[in-house]
């Protein structure tokens, strides 16, 4: 993003520019008419709008003026020619007309100067550039609110920028660069269109929401972002037969939103960096792919440790993962990372999960978890935890209670060779076991690895905590879009495209045409398009939740049914009375 540097203007150069204008508007209306005039469409504007320039030439011209005196005070946004033939009876005319749209920069006494162009000698105009953003109401065709939802802010702590884009007359090839703010992360979390009305005039309204995290305290310079587009032009003559040769009957527009300041201070100085979360609200969650009352020595179980934070981003979640104690060892996975966005801002959510795999029968016990974290809405320090876990471990059924006994000392090479009367019988009946519980294993590891590809829920039996941490976000995620409430249609779409990333297992879905591929159901096209319709094409009538929730309901249940009618044969089947 570009922004100009404001220009001094030296001491007495305001009076020296209005005599100048004076002057000129004296000498042109006592002189003959020119063939080259110069016109703006207003002299007083507001910071951070724009003006129109035209000048007209009587004839037909091969080049263009020199516009480069217009840089000192103005900034070109965009410069149009259009030239113009007249066939009559007996007379024959031409002309040829540039309309520059100009910046100014910054505000005070600034001046179009005059022009050179085959021997014609354009007017200059004096312009008065207010110091204060232009006046936000309804008499004006295009304007920008900008709302910041607070003035001061802890480093690091969310900040949310709202632009909201006012336009009253059909606005096309709206564009505008990305925001970026020197000191801060920035996060585009939302977009939304609408219709309001202000003052009796109705308008569509371009909103956009960033998520603004300060990286170090002091003020925070937020810059205007200046948005840009094309508007019907009312003066251009061939308008009403849909556009000009050379303007297609738009001309272009300019609006930027107003500049803004943050005050950053520096976190509380008895909360180290490492343990700095500042946070609307955190929770940490838990799932086990077996339950605590059904764990058995030697047997993994894995534990997924949830840790979800508003207005935090997953990045910035420690790791909570617990080291090994007195009766189990752990096995870590790699931790999952997802950032969520929505009105609200970033929801971080870090997904840690982990094998426990019991070493002793008796009682276990799993220490409480704990995580510190700053409420930026109370201002207070907070705590979240898990209270520790005590689990019964079973002996494994294929352990002995006992330890054999051992062989006797007396005993030679050719007595340890072949079982002796000092030795239990079993010992070969074990390793046999063993061999055979192997050998099973191996099988069954295969079988589970042909059945993984393509499904996001691991087939019963399976113990993969991965999986149940999936199922778990995916049953989560769709909980969101069926308590979404009714009419907040913004919400309700990004829930939707959320559950079908995970319920699909495919992070790079993107619209909601792929929400009907994967899930099968047609008719969730015709509801998707009322949807869209209704928040981005203006058009009445919301689209049915009920129906889309049914839907979505539906194809989650075929796809359990699927994975239902997918079991394995146990190995061992149950004998029959």
């Amino acid at each position: 993003m570009v922004i100009s540097a404001p220009h001094r203007t030296p001491p007495g150069q305001g009076l020296w520019a209005l005599l100048v204008g004076l002057l000129l508007a004296l000498v042109s209306a006592t002189a003959l008419a020119s063939d080259l005039t110069a016109s703006v469409d207003r002299t007083q504007v507001g910071q951070g709008e724009s003006l129109t320039l035209t000048l007209r030439y009587e004839g037909q011209a091969l080049g263009d003026p020199d516009f480069s005196d217009l840089s000192r005070d103005f900034e070109i946004l965009s410069t149009q020619r259009q030239s113009h033939l007249s066939l009559g009876t007996g007379s024959n005319s031409s002309s040829t007309e540039w309309r520059l749209t100009l910046m100014p920069r910054g505000p005070g006494q600034r001046v179009i100067p005059s022009f050179r162009f085959k021997g014609e000698i354009s007017d200059a105009f004096a312009i008065t550039v207010s110091d204060t953003p232009p006046k936000v109401d309804g008499r004006q065709p295009l304007f920008v609110e900008t709302e910041l939802d607070r003035d001061t802010a802890h480093e690091g702590e969310q900040v949310l920028l709202t632009l909201r884009l006012h336009s009253a007359l059909p606005l096309a090839s709206l564009g505008a660069p990305e925001l970026e703010v020197a000191g801060a992360r920035v996060v585009r979390v939302h977009e939304n269109q609408y219709q309001r009305t202000v003052e009796g005039v109705n308008y569509t309204v371009v909103e956009i929401t960033y998520a603004l995290f300060a990286e170090k305290p002091g003020r925070l310079a937020i810059p205007a972002l200046r948005f840009s587009g094309e508007v019907p032009d009312r003066r251009d003559p061939f308008g009403t037969f849909g556009g000009s040769l050379f303007s297609q009957g738009r001309k272009p527009v300019t609006v930027s939103s107003s500049p803004r300041v943050l005050d950053v201070e520096p976190r509380p100085s008895h909360i180290p960096a490492e343990a700095w979360l500042p946070s609307k609200g955190l929770s940490i969650a838990q799932r086990w792919s077996r339950e605590p009352d059904q764990w058995v020595v030697g047997e993994p179980v894995t534990r997924s440790l949830i840790i979800s934070a508003q207005g935090l981003e997953g990045s910035r979640l420690p790791s909570l993962q617990p080291a090994a104690g007195d009766g189990y060892k752990v096995y870590p996975d790699q931790p999952r990372v997802e950032d969520d966005t929505s009105a609200t801002g970033v929801i971080g959510t870090r997904i840690e999960s982990v094998a426990i795999v019991p070493t002793r029968p008796g009682t276990l016990t799993l220490p409480e978890v704990r995580l510190s974290w700053w409420d930026t809405v109370s201002g207070k320090t907070r705590e979240t935890r898990l209270a520790p876990v005590t689990v019964e471990v079973a002996a494994a059924p294929s352990s002995p209670d006992t330890v054999p006994p051992a062989a006797p000392s007396g005993a030679g090479p050719a007595d340890t060779a072949a079982p002796s009367a000092g030795v239990s019988p079993w010992i070969p009946w074990l390793a046999l076991s063993n061999l055979i519980s192997l050998v099973l294993a191996v099988l069954f590891a295969i079988l589970w690895w042909r059945r993984r590809p393509g499904d996001l829920t691991a087939a019963p039996g399976v113990d993969s905590g991965a999986s149940a941490a999936d199922s778990q976000a995916e049953q989560a995620a769709f909980h969101r879009v069926r308590d979404c409430p009714k009419g907040q249609l913004a919400e309700l779409r990004a829930a939707i495209l959320q559950w079908a990333r995970l319920h699909g297992g495919n992070h790079q879905l993107k619209t909601l045409d792929d929400v009907v591929t994967l899930t099968g159901e047609k008719a969730l096209a015709r509801h998707f398009s009322d949807l869209d319709n209704h928040l981005y094409g203006g058009r009445a009538g919301a689209p049915d939740q009920a129906a889309i929730v049914e839907l979505l309901a539906r194809a989650r249940q075929r796809r359990q049914t699927r994975a239902d009618n997918s079991v394995l044969p146990p190995l061992y089947p149950a004998a029959r009375d």
